[in-house]
């Protein structure tokens, strides 16, 4: 019984660290989605990870988008939107909150340089979704044409 304490702790910070989807918080109160779209990811480099990016725009004119992995782990898979299309790839137009538990989701104001941006301006987009397989490494795992690249 000596061990009961550790591991009661070890039990606590095992449910405290699972994933659950009550993580994901809504950008503010009260809010209806006014104008959505979704991407469908599809997997690259053997990775056999899929999912979805969607876009929103709410009635405060907030602007997210959600991340949804499958087939994934509890890793962390760092996110972006990049300009340009999937195939021609491009340098990083937004980073993105990285998917933790197979799920991200990011409020999106400005590109990383600053420039304002909003959900129609993100319509028009000459760009793409890419998930990297992990912080440390920059593979791309998963992609998506958005904007005027979509299909």
């Amino acid at each position: 019984m000596k061990n009961a304490p550790f591991l009661l702790i070890l039990f606590v910070m095992a449910l405290l660290s699972s994933c659950s989807g009550d993580d994901i918080e809504p950008t503010g109160v009260n809010e209806i989605i006014v104008d959505q779209i979704d991407y469908n990811l599809i997997a690259v480099n053997n990775s056999g990870i899929t999912g979805k990016a969607t876009f929103t725009r709410d009635s405060n004119d907030n602007t997210t988008i959600l991340i949804e992995l499958v087939n994934t782990n509890t890793d962390e898979h760092p996110a972006y939107v990049n300009f340009n299309s999937a195939a021609e790839g491009g340098p990083i137009a937004i980073t993105l909150e990285p998917c933790t538990c197979a799920v991200s989701t990011t409020v999106v104001t400005q590109l990383d340089d600053g420039t304002p941006i909003d959900f129609d301006k993100l319509l028009n987009l000459d760009g793409h979704v890419s998930i990297q397989n992990s912080p440390s490494n920059d593979e791309i795992i998963a992609v998506v044409d958005i904007g005027i690249n979509a299909n």
